[in-house]
């Protein structure tokens, strides 16, 4: 069975709230997020901007363990040729 792939394209829609976890490492990052979410109303939409690689792997996980859903991971190269990972999360109440 394989995974649904992830678009790779912005939704059209217009952030609740945007986390800028660029230069963080992973476990401040992932707390940053999680507030975020408390935070957040159902239908709510977060952004997540990272330089992780690890974010096209983190992020589909995590909306698999939770209600919420995952709308895109984007990626473009950044300063310093590393690249930036900017995820979309859409917010659903358990």
């Amino acid at each position: 069975m394989t995974e649904p792939a992830i678009p790779d394209t912005a939704p059209d829609v217009d952030p609740d709230r945007t986390v800028d976890n660029r230069g963080r490492g992973c476990a401040s990052g992932i707390a940053r997020v999680q507030r975020a979410l408390e935070d957040l109303p159902d239908g709510a939409v977060l952004v997540v901007k990272s330089t992780d690689r690890r974010a096209k792997s983190e992020y589909p996980q995590l909306a698999a363990q939770t209600p919420h859903e995952l709308l895109a991971i984007e990626s473009e190269r950044g300063r310093l040729l590393r690249k930036e990972y900017t995820t979309y999360l859409e917010i659903h109440e358990a």
